[in-house]
């Protein structure tokens, strides 16, 4: 008797779910997709839009970004900031919108808008509205070390499925590959990673089947790995507050950028390091690992007002000046990030010792502009 009156709730509710969907017409729109990761600001996301009961003319999409000002209005941050992907795969349906640095959080609105005919023949016009909240997070450096000869595949797959969307502490992720060098590359990013002064320092301190490290505190062999383990280490790895990185682009070709200016606060020039790693997506495997202390942009010293943190200093850097000819630091293929490394000079009792004590201070990512991250 009671399953018969579920089943007679359940018939009623569907019935009457075919009633008023028949009723309310399905009217012509647009639906929005965006990048979940990147949500940082300077950095770039992703976003596609896709058309329903209407085909848009010639024209194709106009697209608007605004930026949430502090008194609750929006100021029109389009032609600096919202570059169109137009190319043969894409036809204005995606951009990418490079999020702005000021101010540090906030919101930015981002508007398609287009004209066409409906599944009627109708002339319409249909347009739609989406913000995006975004806000600097904790970085956490998570490096793998995988030996020639050896596979380590598991830590990408972690890095794969990780919500971006939802965490505040995000992965800036690469691995490493003895041995390996893309074309045209002179240095082997695993053994210049060696040469930083922390864990780990030798290839002998390496487990033989590969490693992760966290923050160069602490490790993950892969004989013990899980997805779970990594999670946890990755939540509870000591992190720093007050050596705040920002990553912005200076310069573009088309929709994407090619010159980029990093903002890194109390960094001293003369002593500390700061490295860039470039990797590719299908593998997360470092192709390039520079020191990037020479690109300094002299005078550069900012104030950050909004937010009393110190003082920042830039370093401003293409992509011709890093990479061969014709490669490219940026685009669906490859990402990069920043490493900043601390060197602090002897103190008085080590006056007789050549003694330098270097720490990792912060690092910063930016990932390839992919709808689905």
């Amino acid at each position: 008797m009671k399953r018969f009156r579920t089943l007679l709730v359940i018939s009623f509710i569907a019935a009457i779910g075919l009633l008023v969907s028949s009723c309310w017409p399905m009217l012509p729109s647009i639906s929005l997709t965006i990048q979940g990761s990147n949500r940082e600001p300077g950095k770039p996301i992703m976003v596609e839009a896709m058309n329903f009961r209407f085909a848009p003319n010639a024209a194709g999409y106009i697209w608007k970004l605004e930026k949430e000002l502090g008194g609750g209005g929006w100021q029109d941050i389009t032609a600096q900031n919202l570059k169109i992907m137009k190319s043969t795969r894409f036809k204005d349906d995606t951009v990418v919108v490079y999020i702005p640095t000021v101010p540090e959080t906030g919101r930015v609105k981002i508007t398609a808008r287009a004209t066409g005919q409906d599944d009627d023949g109708a002339l319409v016009t249909v347009e739609y509205s989406q913000t995006v909240t975004y806000n600097p997070k904790t970085s956490v450096l998570v490096e793998v070390f995988e030996k020639a000869g050896t596979t380590f595949g598991q830590p990408s797959s972690w890095f794969g499925a990780f919500s971006f969307s939802w965490s505040n502490r995000v992965p800036n992720f690469v691995c490493y590959k003895e041995g390996f060098l893309e074309s045209a590359v002179g240095l082997d990013p695993y053994a210049q990673r060696l040469l930083f002064g922390i864990d780990p320092t030798s290839a002998g301190a390496i487990y033989n089947a590969g490693e992760v490290f966290f923050q160069a505190w602490t490790k993950l062999p892969s004989n013990t790995y899980t997805s779970a383990q990594m999670s946890t280490m990755f939540n509870n790895a000591p992190t720093t507050g007050d050596w705040a990185i920002r990553i912005e682009p200076t310069t573009f070709s088309g929709w994407r950028a090619t010159g980029w200016k990093v903002k890194v606060q109390n960094i001293d020039r003369f002593t500390d390091d700061l490295w860039l790693f470039r990797a590719r997506k299908s593998d997360n495997r470092a192709t390039h690992l520079v020191k990037i202390n020479s690109y300094y942009v002299p005078g550069a010293v900012e104030e950050f007002v909004e937010e009393d943190i110190g003082t920042f200093v830039s370093f401003a850097f293409s992509e011709g000046n890093l990479l061969p000819p014709g490669s490219r630091l940026w685009d669906e293929n490859y990402y990069f990030g920043v490493i900043v490394v601390q060197k602090t000079a002897p103190s008085s009792q080590y006056n007789e010792e050549d003694v330098i004590f270097t720490t990792l201070k912060g690092s910063a990512m930016v990932l390839f502009p992919n709808k689905s991250w």
